[in-house]
């Protein structure tokens, strides 16, 4: 922080008139500390887990490879169907990605494949959406594996059981210009084994930000940072940043992910940029138990 001793009358002055046009939500939200601004959040997000059990939505992907050493970038742009499911009570959502056009050619028919099979059969849903989700990342550009390209992903960070896996501390008030309000927070993960891992199963201990409406809890904006050591010659050391934009979706009656953006970079590598935009939500509501088993699904 920046101070000019000699201009300590004119911040006085500021306060004084700070004290007279400050609000009683002003005051309130002074009032609030970090953990209970948390506390809302994760109170919303565990109410949100509940409501948003199972969304099927379409995502607009389109992604930029930029090898090392040349100038102009590898593109694709891929429509998919995206679903949204909660596996089981207390868990977070599994985001499963179907591709239905490759750079505006058709590789199959629109026909919510992936919402048919948790309608039709659940006990072998999850095994046959999985296959579905290997065939579509055949599409991706770049060389790094992602795991955690789910627009929701950062929420479960907030739900009640894993907020103690992090430290929160509050970064400044306001999140652009539509919610001026809204408390920025950083968080950093400090404990082990992490939430998100890497290969070989590696611990990845995340850190980032979130913007929360310091009244209800709301979350309008998460950003996960992520670094992935290197690994021999395998795996070279990457940075990975995704930031996710909500936006009330009076359709389904929540704040939905508007938009994600993601970037990764391979140390003395390449690099990919990425933005996917959501729209078309649809909701509704199945029981889910998670089946794994390859032989079940056949």
């Amino acid at each position: 922080m920046h101070g000019f001793e000699g201009a300590g009358w004119v911040r006085g002055a500021t306060l004084v008139v700070a004290c007279f046009l400050a609000t009683p939500a002003d005051a309130a939200q002074e009032s609030l500390t970090v953990d209970e601004v948390v506390a809302r959040a994760s109170a919303y997000v565990e109410v949100y887990v509940k409501e948003l059990t199972t969304v099927v939505m379409e995502e607009d992907y389109r992604q930029s490879h930029f090898r090392r050493g040349r100038v102009n970038p590898t593109r694709t742009r891929l429509r998919s169907e995206f679903l949204l499911v909660r596996l089981g009570e207390g868990a977070a959502w599994t985001g499963f990605r179907d591709v239905f056009e490759a750079n505006g050619q058709r590789v199959r028919d629109r026909q919510d494949r992936l919402a048919s099979l948790f309608l039709d059969d659940t006990t072998t849903a999850v095994a046959r959406a999985r296959r579905i989700v290997e065939e579509s990342s055949r599409y991706n550009l770049g060389t790094t594996s992602r795991t955690f390209n789910i627009p929701t992903y950062a929420l479960s960070y907030l739900l009640p059981a894993n907020t103690a896996r992090f430290r929160f501390e509050q970064d400044g008030v306001g999140c652009g210009d539509d919610h001026p309000t809204a408390w920025n927070i950083r968080y950093e993960e400090i404990v082990t084994p992490t939430l998100t891992r890497g290969f070989q199963n590696i611990s990845l201990p995340s850190n980032g930000r979130f913007c929360i409406d310091p009244d209800a809890g709301t979350v309008f904006e998460t950003e996960i940072e992520l670094h992935h050591p290197s690994v021999g010659r395998e795996v070279p050391a990457t940075e990975a940043v995704a930031e996710v934009m909500f936006a009330l979706n009076p359709n389904v009656g929540l704040w939905v992910p508007t938009e994600m953006r993601e970037r990764y970079s391979e140390r003395r590598g390449g690099r990919t940029t990425s933005t996917a935009r959501y729209g078309n939500y649809r909701k509704f509501s199945v029981s889910t138990s998670e089946n794994t088993n390859p032989d079940a699904a056949r």
